[in-house]
């Protein structure tokens, strides 16, 4: 049960700001605390982030927590320092702060308490933006007996203390004011503020204005695209829609007068060529602290083309590889590969399978820049900005000088160690690819094949076969499913004749098995669809003496065989092994994998 409203000032150390002083500061910060007791608080916060099993700590990085909790250091420093070095992220300590300080966690909208809402209809107008543009949840205000505001319960996802917010936030109140912080997920305070949005969108609303709007929406959906499409029948409106753990929704209805206004605006934003409607246009802005990947297409009108506009949402943080799904032995696999000095590592999979979360996730859990490695990035355009990585170049078509092939061939020539090529599209550029490899360069790219057995006869198609697939490191191919919703999902005590008929086929025992079913009806956590986020199901393939010689007489008949003995599994295994583990079910699973989608649809 969550802590009573009155009870959220009970945080043993008497900080009345909260969670945010426990955090690393900059130096000109005062200190709020005496330094053994904020030694002894960052060594609490050690220990929680070392014991929790559901903060996706990885072994690599419980080992080096159990180093730093042994070492005589400061342990504020060393906390700073793991951050910085990416061994845990700021949402796995703004968690773990909260549960040293006995705050509170939201990570559902099931998780807010109705209070919230209430407050939410009497906060001044000027308030209730700034909560909502920074993303923070109202849950208590206190007030002594003469009526005046002692203490105020706020919820925010981020770790660091941000002064200046807070001195936003006491305009709106005497001095005194004690603030509290709490931890909450940024998509679930997005959701607080979504719930309840008027559904209707002013017709006289400005294109800055509804742009806005847009975004915002989008991001409290935990929406990857925006889709705005005109009306199939010419008439004069266009449906906003979001794209959601791979589905798209409509949401909202525009006129094409303010849809045309919407065009030219992030046209100016993206700094997109001035193309007529009759053409594509493509380009890139920043918005709401995302960047966006913009395409405007031409679309049959009544009276002439109309815009339809499509924002894919990038996310600017890297995932660990737990996170996004792998389990540990495809991990030691992927890490192993990536550790060579040289060599190719693909992903292959269709569009919107995670492929490059994928790449920069396995590139980041080896930390070649640590080594004192270079790292380029060559994409279309690039989705990550990482850190550490010496240059990240963004392909343009139109310009013949920053082609991905003319772009490859300068980072070439440019001294990288490691380099992340967007997707191998012709023979000459894998060739330049499996050159690259052959003087000393480790190369992460993709291909859009169904499987890491499709990769191969592909590759043959590009001209790669024979020897040159030994400098091949590793294949994996991958898709997302739908994770169950963990506040809704239904036990199921036996497993239905397709989940054994799931189990058999990939060989995993149901022994220990902790099975669950997404719940048809949904709640409001998961908007009602039973399933909240995506986990991916992968394979991997390396090719053996065997795979490299058969590719050599282009004698693929028994490749299947020879990738088994390599040590392949298909990936509905690893679809398999989240089902036992609840994370998902068979019926999502089918819907994913290309034979058991075939199976479904043969009955």
């Amino acid at each position: 049960m969550p802590p009573a409203a009155e009870d959220y000032a009970g945080a043993p150390l008497g900080a009345p700001v909260g969670i945010a002083d426990y955090i690393p500061v900059s130096e000109d910060s005062p200190p709020n605390l005496e330094a053994t007791n904020r030694d002894a608080f960052y060594q609490n916060v050690l220990k929680v982030l070392n014991a929790s099993v559901d903060l996706g700590i990885d072994n690599v990085a419980k080992k080096r927590l159990e180093e730093v909790l042994k070492s005589g250091e400061n342990k504020q420093l060393l906390t700073r320092e793991l951050l910085t070095q990416r061994v845990i992220t700021r949402l796995q300590l703004a968690r773990a702060i909260a549960r040293a300080h006995k705050s509170r966690e939201l990570l559902s909208i099931l998780d807010i308490p109705p209070e919230s809402y209430t407050l939410r209809q009497d906060l001044p107008a000027r308030l209730k933006t700034l909560l909502r543009r920074e993303r923070i949840i109202p849950l208590a205000i206190k007030k002594d007996e003469q009526e005046q505001v002692t203490d105020i319960h706020l919820a925010h996802d981020s770790p660091t203390r941000d002064l200046v917010l807070e001195s936003q936030l006491r305009e709106f109140f005497a001095n005194g004011v004690n603030l509290h912080w709490h931890f909450c997920l940024r998509e679930v305070a997005g959701a607080f503020w979504l719930s309840g949005e008027s559904e209707s969108i002013d017709s006289g609303m400005e294109a800055e204005a509804l742009l806005d709007r847009v975004v915002t929406n989008a991001i409290d959906a935990r929406a990857s695209d925006i889709h705005i499409d005109p009306s199939i029948k010419g008439e004069p409106r266009a449906i906003i829609k979001y794209r959601i753990d791979g589905f798209v929704h409509p949401k909202e209805v525009i006129t094409t007068e303010q849809l045309d206004r919407l065009r030219v605006r992030i046209e100016n934003l993206a700094r997109m060529p001035k193309v007529n409607l009759n053409h594509a246009n493509k380009g890139a802005f920043t918005r709401s602290g995302y960047d966006w990947r913009v395409q405007i297409q031409p679309h049959a009108g009544r009276l002439g083309p109309v815009p339809r506009i499509v924002l894919r949402r990038l996310q600017p943080d890297v995932m660990p590889l737990e996170v996004i799904g792998y389990t540990p032995e495809f991990i030691d696999k992927i890490k192993q590969a990536a550790m060579a000095s040289n060599g190719i590592i693909f992903w292959t999979g269709p569009t919107g399978s995670g492929k490059t979360e994928s790449i920069h996730a396995a590139v980041i859990s080896v930390n070649p820049m640590a080594k004192g490695l270079s790292v380029h990035t060559i994409e279309d355009p690039p989705e990550k900005r990482v850190p550490g990585y010496a240059v990240q170049m963004e392909v343009s078509n139109e310009d013949p000088a920053r082609t991905g092939l003319q772009l490859l061939k300068s980072s070439l020539r440019a001294d990288p160690d490691v380099i992340i090529f967007g997707e191998v599209r012709d023979p000459e550029m894998a060739g330049l690819v499996f050159e690259a490899a052959n003087t000393g360069h480790l190369v992460f790219t993709t291909l859009h094949t169904n499987t890491s057995l499709d990769a191969i006869s592909r590759l043959d198609e590009l001209g790669i076969n024979g020897f040159m697939l030994s400098y091949v490191r590793g294949i994996a191919a991958q898709r997302l499913v739908r994770r169950l919703c963990t506040h809704c999902r239904i036990k199921q005590p036996t497993p239905d004749d397709y989940t054994r008929y799931v189990f058999d086929r990939y060989g995993v025992s149901f022994e220990g098995a902790d099975l669950h079913v997404a719940n048809p009806e949904g709640c409001a956590s998961c908007n009602f669809t039973g399933y909240y986020s995506r986990i991916a199901v992968a394979e991997w393939l390396k090719p053996t003496r065997e795979i490299i010689e058969a590719s050599a007489q282009r004698n693929y008949t028994e490749l299947e065989d020879m990738a088994r003995r390599a040590g392949w599994q298909p990936m509905g295994r690893m679809g398999a092994q989240h089902i036992k583990s609840g994370i998902t079910d068979a019926a999502e699973l089918s819907t994913k994998i290309l034979e058991l989608s075939a199976e479904t649809l043969a009955t």
